[in-house]
């Protein structure tokens, strides 16, 4: 979700942290131009006024509340804007020299070509050794399949429409006499769309011939879900709708391997496979095509040259680089519904909604996906990659959820069903470190509340992921946004659904996201997929974690010691710091008060019985809630358990009566062995019959001599 600004922090690193240190900040009257296009600054404000006025010129901005100051990475445009404002920006030069050096490496290998490689190597997307964790396009799409083809029965891909340039390559028939090749391929239509002077900065061997359409990687396990009365619970991803924003997608595709390779090793992989689905989208492929390349990587929107082309000019030469839509403000749910600044009418404005609501075939490819097929009759949408939650009503029962009586007025009021069958939407964005959820903008047809009718089981949901991931669970980053893709999928069809703001900048080196970016949101979407059965509910209840089986493997028929953590103490509680954005509600802890441990059966499968765990103090707990943390441990009970591997389920209750998120371990069982004192024989007391009935043979072979 971004304009050309994001959050910043110290990089964790020691070296580049001293550096940031030894290295004074410039004052606002250093030339920022001088500084390259791409600026790391921080902006002090000393009351709320400040702050509104930084967060609303700036765009995925990190609000340090403690230390009262605003960072962000931006333009030499927005940093006078900020000057222009009264504000007193200023430059971090070590994190602006880092930005620096991405781009300018990134720049030199694709110019080199050193980009190549196989696509079954270690990911070197848009760079050597700087990118080398993110992937290009066609390298996510090999991975795909790769996956699909190594897991069959737990992987597939679909092709879920074209992109913008798709739509508009045509190739020559075969055997035309003067073939027009004008729109024939990606580096063609560049070259028809754009100036010289921009497409010479584009190496054009390195676009494919033919642009990548929307794809998407499901991964379940098909066999057993399409078996079950009740369709699985899915987590419906959509990653890179904003070009620039490298990490987002990289750590959905490294959480899809993680589930796959892990599936036989990993008891929670198991059952996250088993139970849910789980749906990738890589969104806008057209403008990650000219991210990996473009040398100040600030490629935001789509590639829509025609009704979204910029008309400004900067040297007699049309900026053309500023055209396009973006896409998440293209969503029709609320689009263009008069929020102040939550979307731009201005084709050159880095937040362009597009001459109309899903005017683009990318937002068009993934609403279908996520939607499905409208049933009149029903009155709802069906067979779509989320469940359709909304409560049937006669006033809005039509595809776009609007008043039948005359108004045509969205449907702000009518929330979800706390049953709501499990699913969950996530955009992956980078990088404002926050988890956001609808609404996304202030509008005067909803009475200025951003707040909907399942606030507060979203609010729960996302305080107990930023526990996870450590980001701020906020629900506006301080601006508005209309047309989102998070607004459609709650406004549609009742799903929790989020904007996932991840990292600490669009341009961060492979060694903060392999030490921090992955790792953090791999621990969120980790705890989401153990609540997503019913994902307004169980996140009410305690977390389970650290399940162990006492023994390696057990006889069938003996007991074998459980033990798992349970904490209702998970939450992390943060707001947008200003007045004017109404906060979300305060989480309640509770003290654990019971759990129970399930062998092959999850808690809400019929005929499910677990067996109580008795409760104990925990190192883990905090001082000012003792009780709220317990560990949980039960002498398991396996009588009539086949020799196997087999599952276990823990799951905690805490004093409100609520139980929370269910987490596994393998329970390995061998065959029961005879005792001597009757039932079934063993290997032992097979091998002492044969023996003894071999010599009673002899026995009688001698008297008969």
């Amino acid at each position: 979700m971004s304009k050309p600004t994001c959050p910043t922090k110290l990089v964790a690193a020691m070296a580049l942290a001293l550096a940031s240190l030894a290295a004074p900040a410039h004052d606002a009257n250093t030339s920022s131009e001088e500084l390259g296009a791409v600026l790391s600054i921080v902006v002090p404000y000393a009351h709320e006024s400040q702050l509104s006025i930084a967060t609303k010129l700036l765009d995925h901005p990190y609000v340090d509340q403690d230390k009262m100051e605003v960072h962000a990475e931006v333009s030499p445009v927005e940093f006078e804007a900020l000057k222009a404002a009264g504000l007193s920006p200023q430059i971090n030069e070590a994190e602006t020299a880092r930005i620096k050096h991405f781009i300018e490496s990134r720049a030199q290998d694709v110019k080199s070509g050193n980009i190549a490689r196989a696509l079954n190597a270690k990911p070197s997307s848009i760079a050597n050794g700087v990118h080398s964790c993110y992937r290009t396009v066609e390298q996510v799409y090999a991975t795909y399949e790769e996956l699909a083809a190594k897991y069959p029965k737990l992987a597939r891909v679909q092709t879920l429409g074209k992109s913008w340039m798709g739509t508009k390559q045509v190739v020559p028939p075969v055997g035309t006499a003067v073939p027009d090749n004008s729109s024939s391929s990606f580096a063609n239509l560049l070259i028809k769309y754009l100036p010289p002077s921009i497409v010479t900065r584009f190496n054009l061997s390195l676009f494919p011939v033919d642009p990548a359409p929307i794809k998407v990687i499901v991964v379940g396990n098909f066999e057993k879900q399409d078996a079950q009365a009740e369709a699985p619970p899915a987590m419906l991803w959509t990653g890179g709708i904003h070009a620039r924003e490298y990490a987002p997608q990289e750590v959905g595709v490294k959480f899809i391997e993680w589930l796959l390779e892990n599936y036989e090793t990993d008891a929670n992989a198991r059952m996250m496979v088993d139970t849910n689905r789980y749906h990738l989208v890589i969104h806008n492929p057209d403008g990650r095509k000219l991210a990996e390349q473009d040398i100040s990587a600030r490629q935001r929107k789509n590639t829509n040259y025609e009704t979204a082309r910029c008309t400004t000019t900067s040297g007699g030469v049309a900026n053309t680089l500023s055209s396009g839509v973006d896409l998440n403000r293209n969503y029709p749910f609320g689009w263009a519904t008069g929020g102040t600044g939550g979307s731009d009418g201005n084709t050159c404005g880095e937040t362009y909604r597009g001459t109309g609501p899903a005017s683009e075939p990318e937002t068009q490819a993934v609403l279908n996906y996520m939607r499905g097929t409208w049933n009149q009759a029903a009155c709802r949408w069906e067979g779509g990659a989320l469940p359709d939650g909304r409560p049937k009503s006669s006033t809005y029962c039509n595809p776009e959820n609007r008043d039948n009586n005359g108004t045509g007025e969205l449907d702000w009021t009518s929330g979800a069903s706390e049953d709501y069958p499990g699913g969950v939407f996530i955009d992956l964005h980078s990088n404002a470190r926050a988890v956001l959820w609808p609404w996304g903008v202030e509008r005067a047809e909803n009475g200025f509340n951003t707040h909907t009718p399942n606030n507060k089981g979203m609010a729960v949901i996302a305080q107990r992921l930023s526990y996870h991931n450590r980001y701020s669970s906020q629900q506006l980053l301080s601006y508005n946004t209309e047309g989102t893709t998070k607004d459609a999928a709650y406004g549609y069809l009742g799903a929790p659904a989020y904007t996932v703001e991840m990292g600490r900048s669009f341009y961060e080196d492979c060694g903060v996201f392999e030490r921090e970016t992955y790792p953090e949101n791999f621990n969120g979407f980790h705890y989401l997929s153990r609540v997503l059965h019913r994902v307004y509910k169980l996140p009410f209840g305690p977390d389970t974690v650290d399940v162990k089986v006492g023994a390696a493997t057990v006889e069938s028929g003996k007991t074998v010691t459980v033990t798992a953590t349970i904490d209702d103490n998970r939450y992390r509680y943060s707001n947008a710091g200003q007045s004017t954005i109404k906060p979300p509600p305060y989480p309640v802890v509770y003290n654990v008060t019971g759990a129970k441990a399930y062998i092959n059966q999850l808690p809400w499968e019929p005929g499910a019985q677990g067996q109580d765990m008795t409760l104990s103090a925990s190192d883990q707990a905090k001082s000012d809630y003792p009780d709220a943390t317990k560990t949980a441990s039960v002498e398991l009970k396996t009588d009539g358990l086949p020799a196997g591997r087999h599952m276990v389920y823990v799951q905690g209750t805490n004093a409100d009566g609520k139980p929370g998120a269910v987490s596994a371990a393998f329970l390995d069982v061998t065959e029961k062995r005879s005792s001597g004192g009757g039932g079934a024989l063993g290997w032992f007391d097979l091998g002492a019959m044969a023996a003894g009935l071999a010599a009673l043979v002899g026995l009688r072979r001698r008297r008969s001599h």
